[in-house]
């Protein structure tokens, strides 16, 4: 007499259970933290660490070391460039205007600030590259007492000061510019220079 086999079902493999994903780690949440940490170390003038935390990171060390290795991210490079040139078109910087600003004060001449004959030029007659060297001009009126003709007069005068952009630090910047030099800088500016002349009250600038 035939026995019946007994038809088991086969068995189905239990599915692993699922890793929930951490909150903060997904790709869309690391796509924003690149963005906040580009815009961030922008308005605080470069600073990694704190723009990491601003970002989102853990104050510390672990803001500090994500704050160095999203500065080499390519893609917050990239945010960070496309910011920058967006920046830059709207305020009119451009890199041609800088190197040209920058030659006006590495190239400045103080003989075009007067004629031939030592009379100062009107400061809305100057040249371009005259004018964007100044740094500033200042006048203080002094009185005096004088004989004309024998007779005691009063006499008003004036003690101009024209100070010129620092030529050497402008010459030091387009000496890194041209790589002239890579170790060793020239030495230090003392100071812009200063131009000071006493005239007749009506010389005026």
């Amino acid at each position: 007499m035939a026995t019946k086999k007994k038809r088991t079902k086969p068995r189905t493999a239990k599915a692993a259970p699922s890793k929930r994903a951490k909150a903060g780690t997904s790709k869309e949440a690391a796509a924003h933290k690149k963005i906040l940490y580009a815009n961030a170390l922008i308005v605080n003038g470069g600073n990694k660490t704190q723009a990491a935390v601003t970002a989102g990171y853990k104050p510390g060390r672990g803001a500090e070391l994500a704050g160095y290795r999203l500065s080499k991210d390519v893609v917050v490079r990239a945010l960070l460039n496309e910011r920058l040139q967006k920046d830059a078109a709207i305020s009119g910087l451009t890199v041609e205007r800088t190197l040209l600003e920058l030659s006006r004060m590495a190239y400045s001449d103080p003989r075009k600030l007067k004629t031939k004959d030592g009379k100062w030029i009107p400061l809305e007659e100057l040249d371009d590259d005259t004018a964007a060297a100044l740094a500033s001009i200042d006048e203080d009126q002094v009185t005096k007492v004088v004989k004309v003709n024998g007779k005691e007069k009063t006499v008003a005068e004036f003690i101009r000061k024209v100070k010129l952009w620092d030529k050497n630090s402008a010459l030091e910047k387009a000496m890194k510019y041209h790589k002239l030099y890579e170790d060793t800088p020239p030495p230090a500016s003392f100071g812009t220079v200063i131009i000071v002349q006493a005239g007749a009250l009506d010389d005026k600038i």
